[in-house]
């Protein structure tokens, strides 16, 4: 899903660093967009609390409210993104461990 947004970092990163795996590199762009979830959740929050408190004359609660939501819907994000990279280690490992017997 992520992998068009990225190419050329990814092609810079993999020269670089010499990898050819590809779910490694995947997982590795899904990781560094979890703080970008974070980050932006918590950003888009907080400036809809600030826009609606000055609307509605409020100040502080829709800030503080919005805010809130924000914090969490960044962690919602990030934790979707962690369970998509675990959900891809998954059947790789399994793999690995039928192999061996």
């Amino acid at each position: 899903m992520h992998e068009g947004l990225y190419p050329v970092g990814l092609m810079v990163f993999k020269k670089i660093f010499k990898i050819d795996d590809k779910d490694y590199i995947n997982n590795l762009g899904r990781a560094s967009m979890m703080g970008i979830h974070l980050v932006s959740g918590t950003v888009v929050g907080l400036v809809i609390g600030i826009y609606l408190d000055k609307w509605l004359g409020i100040k502080p609660w829709m800030t503080l409210i919005f805010l809130l939501f924000g914090i969490a819907a960044g962690f919602k994000n990030m934790l979707w993104e962690f369970r998509k990279i675990q959900k891809q280690g998954t059947p790789r490992d399994d793999n690995k461990d039928q192999s061996s017997h």
